[in-house]
């Protein structure tokens, strides 16, 4: 498979608001159980929204080899 652009989430930096989450267009990234932001991979396009919403900028993207 080729490298994908995923979300990296620094989770010092998140303060877990759900911005990226309701901006996602293709719902790949949750919130589970209050504590974390999870990435489903396969989910993502790479389209880099969640990481232009966050304002804490915890969400990097980052290559992704499969």
């Amino acid at each position: 498979m080729p490298a994908a652009n995923l979300p990296l989430i620094a989770p010092q930096r998140c303060t877990l608001c759900g911005d990226c989450v309701a901006c996602c267009p293709v719902d790949c990234l949750w919130l589970h159980q209050g504590t974390q932001i999870v990435v489903v991979p396969h989910a993502c396009v790479g389209c880099a929204v969640c990481a232009a919403v966050c304002p804490t900028n915890a969400i990097a993207m980052r290559v992704q080899d499969w």
